[in-house]
């Protein structure tokens, strides 16, 4: 698979886009292949050196009608628009139009025949965090809700008609603000509904919300916060995927499950049933948390029962390495 990326490059105080590698989309026009959704899209932008240097440019620069490529794809994949400066204030999640810039975008070069370009994406990285969206996770989750439009307007017909609505701005195929404004009406619904969840599909929405409350929602106000919580803790508890954890992190540590907080091993305390007391935990915060998005080995850690329901203890919830501080610094040496 060849790849290209789009970064954001601060000039003058807005950013303009740098494409890598160099010559990737040099003189070319660039469409978006939205494969899910069985859709391409001209991004009305092609590749230029600008002073020596690769960048983005759209063919009518001061129609902000159109979309920039980079926020074309946010748009239809139906996440917050970033912004083109960076104010260096701190980023807040779950993220919201404009308080977060885009550090890279990923994409598959679908073709290539010199002149044209065409480009899938695949994942975008926010400046100043460790945190990435997988886009092709999100457009499942998009054509995921337009299978689903009757489903969703049983739970609320404004919610649908709002997806539909962004459904019929794509399907035009051309590159307009309209499908931000017609994604920024789906994002309002479903934070008044659900809460601020990263934009995840409305029906893994309808879905968690439909699910039994969990105990780590006890102190917890607001429906954000609880949501996310449900969601957090039901993905934990997937068990064939909690097997797999396991095992993997069994084989890492030389056969024996250990606790990532507190290093406790529990079979050498309790013999072969300590083991029931060793939890799978998600490691992204609960801020953090992508609805759609496929959880990996890496992203999951290994908790004690104890260590699992402090880190639930907060929202957002703790991390590994904050439980690992407590427990450093709160360690009591047994006397003789």
């Amino acid at each position: 698979m060849t790849t290209c990326s789009v970064r954001w490059r601060s000039s003058g105080g807005r950013g303009e886009f740098e494409f890598v590698p160099a010559d990737s989309l040099l003189d070319r026009e660039i469409s978006v292949d939205f494969e899910a959704l069985s859709l391409r899209i001209p991004a009305e932008v092609q590749g230029a050196r600008a002073e020596g240097k690769p960048r983005l440019r759209k063919h009518d620069s001061n129609n902000r009608d159109k979309l920039h490529l980079p926020q074309l794809v946010m748009a239809v994949a139906g996440l917050p628009e970033p912004a083109r400066e960076d104010k260096g204030t701190p980023i807040q999640f779950p993220l919201e139009n404009k308080q977060f810039v885009m550090d890279e975008m990923d994409f598959e070069i679908v073709e290539d025949d010199g002149m044209s370009v065409v480009l899938a994406p695949l994942r975008v990285s926010i400046l100043h965090t460790h945190f990435q969206v997988q886009l092709t996770d999100r457009l499942d989750a998009i054509a995921r809700d337009w299978d689903e439009m009757e489903r969703i307007a049983d739970h609320d017909c404004h919610l649908a008609r709002a997806i539909r609505a962004h459904r019929e701005r794509i399907g035009q195929g051309i590159n307009s603000r309209a499908i931000r404004v017609a994604a920024d009406r789906v994002i309002e619904l479903k934070s008044d509904l659900f809460g601020l969840t990263n934009a995840g599909s409305a029906t893994t929405l309808i879905e968690t919300s439909a699910r039994p409350e969990v105990d780590a929602e006890e102190e917890i106000k607001g429906i954000e916060g609880r949501l996310l919580v449900r969601m957090h803790v039901y993905r934990e508890r997937d068990r064939k995927f909690a097997r797999m954890v396991r095992k993997h992190y069994r084989a890492e540590a030389g056969g024996q499950l250990v606790c990532h907080a507190c290093g406790t091993v529990p079979v050498r305390r309790y013999g072969p049933t300590g083991e029931s007391c060793i939890e799978v935990h998600h490691k992204i915060p609960i801020e953090q948390l992508q609805p759609d998005s496929v959880s990996l080995v890496g992203d999951m850690a290994l908790l004690c029962a104890s260590c699992h329901r402090v880190v639930h203890s907060a929202v957002p919830c703790l991390t590994v390495e904050n439980v690992n501080e407590l427990v450093a610094t709160h360690l009591v040496t047994p006397t003789a």
